[in-house]
């Protein structure tokens, strides 16, 4: 791992198989050493997702895993007009991402104005479709989760949101990229996403729990406001 971190650090382009093992081990790090994470996160986060367009999160639970609690538990928005935010009201493995956050003044800013988007964008968050049943499945090109860099991990943060059942890719464009990552709505059970590395747009399909047109629109909303806003 030494010599995979010396060429991180030296900016020389990582294979297929150092990336690979480099998220593996990253992962240890976040589910076994808390703070050789916290370590690992405040040297290499922004450097993966400059160069290698993959997003690692600071904490095991983070921004989308509250978003998804709220999702499911609408009535605990309120807690966040209550200062200072009563922790013991959330789940214990919230707890180190929202002390951290509420601690960083610009930070509980910005996750304040978030919810409120949020909030408004869907102001009845209960027309959304219900949690999965069951592991939500991945379908890359090939079965190969590796092949387009940082899609593997875009995928694991989608997957944190219980309404998503599937996630497929589709189609792939190594010229005229696309504009701009967003989420639409392409049925009433299913949204389409676009994400991009330094290599082409990677299209992909999120298939819902539910088939209600007005639930997928909502759903299509949440996801653009948690990812793009």
């Amino acid at each position: 791992m030494r010599s995979i971190l010396r060429k991180l650090n030296q900016g020389v382009e990582l294979g297929a198989d150092e990336y690979q093992q480099l998220m593996d081990y990253a992962n240890h790090l976040m589910h076994n050493s808390p703070e050789s994470y916290a370590v690992f996160y405040e040297q290499y986060a922004f450097r993966l997702y400059q160069d290698y367009y993959t997003f690692i999160p600071r904490f095991q639970h983070g921004w989308d895993d509250l978003i998804n609690y709220l999702l499911e538990h609408p009535q605990a928005l309120h807690l966040f007009a209550i200062d200072p935010l009563p922790l013991e009201e959330f789940p214990q493995t919230l707890h180190p991402y929202l002390q951290y956050t509420f601690k960083q003044q610009v930070d509980s800013q910005v996750l304040r104005k978030l919810l409120r988007s949020l909030n408004q964008a869907v102001a009845n968050m209960n027309v959304l479709p219900q949690p999965r049943q069951g592991e939500i499945v991945y379908k890359y090109e090939d079965d190969n989760s590796g092949k387009e860099i940082g899609l593997k991990s875009h995928f694991e943060r989608l997957a944190r949101y219980s309404f998503v059942t599937r996630l497929q890719t589709y189609r792939y464009l190594n010229r005229n990229k696309a504009a701009m990552d967003k989420f639409e709505c392409i049925d009433d059970d299913r949204l389409g996403g676009i994400f991009t590395n330094k290599d082409k747009s990677i299209y992909y399909f999120v298939y819902l729990s539910e088939n209600d047109p007005m639930k997928a629109q909502n759903a299509c909303r949440v996801l653009n406001i948690a990812f793009y806003s």
